[in-house]
């Protein structure tokens, strides 16, 4: 369960702004999808890499705020955190701006994944539109195999009748995945600055890394990375990306944990 206490204030490096964020006391990281680029639909935690625009206009990222102590017993009168306003998240459609605006690689790399993730919903919608055609027309045709034969009698005895599941070996198929131009230049631009972080060994975005690989094809270069990691067996995400990588396939996934 995702608990939040009070707020934390939290100053903007660029002009010492002040903001009202809020104080965790316990966060739960479930979504209703989970996708194998890093998405979570429906979060119940934000869902993005920190990045932030502050009321001067300079773009921040929100490992870079700065704490602002609060006194030990604040009185009702003194406390103004209550006033204080909440950092906007950066819209979808500025990102471009932000990647062209960034000022350090940091900001580049969330600006970046951002932009991959958003790219891909167009995707995600079609994802989910030909699973939902194709399990709607299973349930069909099971349905039509297996019609409610109970009588009267079996009706008043509250015989249930016969219960969906889905059968064995039926077909599980999803859109072919092509990425645009724009898609691919983003993707590649990004995964030469984490390949280069991984290579000097900083830490983060490996299975990132490995997932931008796979989406362009380069399926070569995403077993090469995922190879040096060490990918549990309930690690879901990781045993999916890799048995992806091995069926050569580059689309976006989704699963449920």
């Amino acid at each position: 369960m995702t608990i939040v206490r009070g707020v934390r204030i939290m100053a903007a490096p660029c002009c010492g702004a002040q903001y009202a964020f809020p104080r965790y006391v316990s966060m739960n990281f479930s979504a209703f999808e989970y996708w194998t680029d890093g998405w979570r639909e429906w979060s119940l935690m934000p869902n993005d890499e920190g990045l932030r625009r502050c009321k001067c206009g300079q773009l921040v990222l929100t490992k870079d705020m700065i704490s602002i102590e609060k006194p030990a017993a604040p009185s009702a009168d003194d406390d103004e955190s209550n006033e204080l306003p909440f950092m906007d998240h950066v819209p979808d459609d500025l990102l471009p701006e932000c990647i062209s605006k960034a000022s350090s690689e940091d900001m580049e790399v969330a600006a970046r994944l951002g932009y991959w993730r958003h790219l891909n919903h167009e995707y995600r919608d079609r994802y989910r539109q030909h699973r939902d055609a194709e399990e709607a027309a299973i349930k069909s045709a099971w349905v039509a195999a297996n019609p409610d034969r109970r009588t009267w009698w079996d009706k008043f005895l509250r015989r249930k009748p016969p219960e969906y599941r889905r059968p064995q070996n039926s077909p599980f198929t999803y859109p072919a995945f092509e990425p645009t131009d724009v898609q691919l230049q983003n993707m590649q631009r990004l995964s030469k600055v984490l390949f280069d972080r991984w290579d000097t060994s900083r830490k983060g975005y490996v299975i990132d890394l490995v997932d931008l690989y796979r989406e362009q094809g380069r399926f070569d270069e995403a077993e090469l990375v995922i190879s040096a990691m060490e990918i549990k067996t309930d690690d879901i995400t990781g045993q999916l990306i890799l048995k992806l990588i091995k069926e050569r396939q580059p689309a976006p996934m989704r699963y449920r944990m």
